[in-house]
């Protein structure tokens, strides 16, 4: 439906280019003013939800040791306060950064949808190691070709992503390292044994 408006919309001499070419053409509706308000209201709770998944991503970040330990901690009310207020001042950087950079909205759209691209690969390989029978390799393969498809699109700023992925293993194996062998029980401890059966 949208590709049909935007279709007929640059046929009839008014282009759609991104979310202001679209709120030109609301503009010719009725009730136009009160739509534009409408999706100003949208956009800012959309960014609202972003941020309050991502701050229990962070938390947990900070728990595992990946991110600083200072976001890894609940306030009273059980809430990720730390997180929230780090995701939200990031946010306004970069706002800011884009706005004075002249950065495109396309082009800090396309590096998030990059990381999307990648969790989509991490789960053709999940899928691919946990079913068994001559189906996954036929899903597998067509989902390998979708990817490709996908990937072909993005050029250097691939590497946002990737060194994403390499920075948060790195931290990852860094903080299981440091974890104290006297914390994992023996296997011919008591501590070891089920606290049911008592063995």
């Amino acid at each position: 439906m949208l590709a049909l408006i935007s279709t007929g919309a640059s046929a009839s001499g008014t282009p759609l280019q991104g979310a202001a070419g679209l709120s030109g053409l609301v503009l010719f509706t009725p009730g136009g003013n009160l739509l534009i308000w409408l999706m100003i209201i949208v956009i800012a709770a959309n960014a609202c939800s972003w941020n309050f998944t991502a701050s229990r991503l962070l938390y947990a970040g900070g728990r595992t040791g990946i991110f600083p330990q200072a976001f890894g901690k609940l306030s009273t009310g059980g809430i990720p306060v730390s997180s929230l207020v780090g995701l939200y001042i990031l946010s306004i950087c970069l706002i800011a950064g884009s706005y004075l950079f002249k950065i495109p909205v396309s082009a800090m759209m396309l590096l998030v949808n990059q990381n999307f691209v990648f969790l989509y690969a991490f789960i053709i390989i999940a899928y691919w190691k946990t079913e068994a029978g001559w189906q996954k390799w036929v899903i597998t393969a067509l989902s390998v070709v979708s990817l490709s498809l996908l990937i072909s699109g993005f050029t250097w700023k691939i590497i946002y992503p990737i060194f994403l992925i390499g920075f948060g293993y790195f931290r990852f194996v860094r903080s299981t390292d440091k974890i104290p062998e006297s914390r994992f029980p023996a296997s011919g401890s008591s501590e070891s044994r089920s606290p049911v059966s008592g063995k």
